[in-house]
């Protein structure tokens, strides 16, 4: 199979996880016989730069650094140019298939322009691109959203709209002028109907999570046909012992991007209340963040006297199993509606008992007793009830230790969810065949 991946960011010049999961899925596929050409933005150059793998030629706007363009005539360069790059591609590749990642950032209109391909087309949805920031995508709200715009009627009335639904889609077809539902005021999308917005389509997706698919349906957008498929991790590279019942528990930890929405600050105010209630653990601490919410957390840690490190490593994709294994369990203290989240599946793989809070993807993971204890996101006295209890309770930390282990090893490594991936795909050329 051919198969042209379409993402924002593709690594090394990457934000998070999910670019890191496009990657690996791809190079999985290729060294499974898939011919894979990557299209992505040129985020971290100062050009376009091309090989026989990834091509960084798209441009964003609005994300990671990038300049806010609103103005009509720099939207129609940039949607120009990134559909140009979309066309020329195809035309040169040729693929079966076309694999979507995120679009934060990139022109919504390719969605358009791959309808228009005729193109089998898989959306991997693993990001609130879908969700929340397609509302907000600059070309396509200038065109469709239901505020009186005098410069649009005039290209309107002229027939410049459709001449530059052949170069930069304004909409899926004619008809369809505005689309009040998804560029509307606050007002008219807060009436939306889950599942009832009929400009976009999506006929063949999956989800990372239950969770971000419920959010999607719940916005609008039909997606209610979309299947599940959870990310993995490379097992092979997070491997480790479940300690036996007699180790106590006092190294806990933390891996987390830290601003508001990570909960560390929570965490914080749990081992504070550890201490009041007379029992002992340290915390460490690995990730980076905003400035001003590390200085609130180091001030808070070094005005209570808490026993927390910060950790810093060399390389993370290399150390940090050692990390796990020399902790005694972790904390997944989200307090967002994180979409799915890889580090508590890291942990649970090298064999540490997880307190996790119950938020997002997470609700779908943690079984409270059987395979991690879950406590109420944000609050502190709640999780430092939870971490005394997986002090108290060796057994069962141990069992939960071990099921979530075997879960991981078993559901949730890199190779099983690579295979469902590729079933999907080869049902979605399937699929397409016969409609």
């Amino acid at each position: 199979m051919k198969i042209l991946v379409l993402t924002s960011l593709y690594p090394p010049h990457h934000a998070g996880t999910y670019d890191l999961r496009c990657q690996s899925t791809t190079e999985a596929l290729r060294l499974r016989g898939h011919l894979t050409l990557v299209v992505t933005s040129n985020h971290g150059l100062n050009t376009e730069q091309r090989d026989e793998e990834v091509h960084r030629r798209l441009l964003l706007n609005g994300v990671y650094g990038h300049p806010l363009l609103t103005r009509f005539r720099e939207l129609q360069e940039v949607e120009e140019h990134n559909n140009r790059v979309l066309h020329e591609v195809i035309a040169d590749f040729q693929p079966d298939l076309v694999h979507v990642w995120s679009l934060l950032g990139l022109s919504k209109s390719l969605i358009f322009a791959l309808r228009n391909s005729r193109l089998p087309t898989v959306y991997d949805v693993a990001d609130r691109w879908l969700a929340e920031e397609l509302r907000q995508d600059p070309w396509l709200r200038w065109w469709n959203a239901p505020a009186t715009n005098l410069t649009r009627i005039g290209l309107e009335l002229a027939g410049q709209r459709n001449r530059l639904d052949a170069i930069a889609p304004t909409r899926m077809m004619r008809g369809i002028e505005r689309i009040p539902e998804v560029f509307g005021s606050p007002a008219m999308i807060a009436k939306v109907q889950p599942n009832s917005i009929s400009a976009f389509r999506f006929d063949r997706l999956y989800f990372c999570s239950r969770a971000l698919k419920q959010t999607t349906e719940e916005s609008g957008f039909r997606v209610s046909h979309g299947e599940i498929i959870h990310p993995g991790i490379p097992v092979q590279h997070f491997v480790g012992e479940v300690k036996p019942s007699a180790t106590p528990v006092k190294k806990l930890l933390i891996v987390s991007p830290l601003d508001e929405a990570s909960g560390v600050m929570t965490a914080a105010q749990a081992l504070l209340q550890l201490r009041q209630n007379n029992a002992q653990a340290t915390l460490s601490i690995f990730g980076r963040g905003e400035s001003d919410y590390v200085s609130q957390l180091r001030s808070f840690v070094v005005q209570n006297s808490l026993p927390v490190e910060f950790l810093t490593v060399s390389n993370q994709n290399r150390d940090l199993a050692a990390i796990y294994r020399q902790h005694d369990a972790l904390l997944y203290t989200a307090e967002w509606e994180e979409p799915f989240a890889t580090v508590p599946l890291e942990a649970m793989a090298c064999g540490l008992p997880v307190i996790g809070a119950c938020v997002g993807g997470g609700r779908e993971l943690f079984r409270h007793g059987e395979n991690a204890l879950i406590y109420t996101s944000g609050d502190p006295l709640e999780l430092a009830a939870r971490i005394q209890e997986l002090q108290m309770q060796p057994a069962l930390r141990r069992q939960m230790a071990e099921t979530a282990q075997a879960e991981v090893q078993s559901k949730y490594n890199e190779t099983t969810v690579v295979d469902q991936v590729e079933n999907y795909l080869n049902a979605s050329i399937e699929v397409w065949q016969h409609t």
